[in-house]
């Protein structure tokens, strides 16, 4: 049996999804910091059209997962990692959903891998631009919180730049892994 040719090039897919994790570490507590799109956006990447000026890598960002390891300082003495997911007035597909652990051992850090409530305004594709909230989050100082992302680089013939956050001393042409909170990027350029 022979292959048959195709008469004409197969289609392709010039806007791909890519998936990208990103490891950071809490330089200091944080109790109640509201995520914002902007925020995951600016984590996953800024090009610095300037010294002071950026754009998102991605004109859409989607968060698929975050995971917390919480490390106890002193023994007996409790840690607790915890999350909400928002809720806007908006979208009343999910009510708001909080997860936590705690922990007082050294062996066991708190510990949290959580995804956004199926359907909710969380779990959907977003405008690296906007500002809604995801989640509100708490952790002590020294945890680890990994991000992964979905996201569709910022490279179409329609795809609209979107203006990203103000940088400080950025080299031009340099890409920026921009920190939020007490959070900073680990292994990556950061500003």
């Amino acid at each position: 049996m022979s292959k048959q040719l195709a008469s004409h090039p197969k289609s392709i897919v010039n806007q791909s999804i890519r998936t990208f994790k990103i490891r950071c570490l809490a330089s200091a507590s944080i109790n109640g910091y509201q995520v914002l799109m902007t925020d995951i956006s600016g984590m996953l990447g800024v090009i610095a059209k300037s010294a002071t000026t950026s754009q998102y890598l991605s004109s859409l960002t989607r968060l698929r997962k975050v995971c917390m390891w919480g490390p106890v300082a002193t023994a007996g003495t409790p840690v607790t990692v915890n999350l909400t997911w928002s809720n806007n007035s908006e979208d009343f597909e999910t009510p708001p959903v909080t997860k936590s652990d705690t922990s007082v051992s050294f062996d066991h850090p708190a510990f949290l891998d959580v995804k956004p409530p199926r359907q909710s305004l969380c779990a959907k594709w977003h405008s690296s631009g906007l500002t809604d909230s995801l989640f509100v989050f708490g952790c002590p100082a020294g945890t680890t919180v990994d991000f992964e992302i979905d996201w569709v680089l910022c490279d179409g013939p329609n795809t609209a730049y979107v203006a990203g956050p103000t940088l400080i001393a950025a080299t031009t042409g340099n890409i920026y892994h921009h920190p939020f909170s007490n959070l900073v990027a680990q292994g990556l350029n950061s500003l």
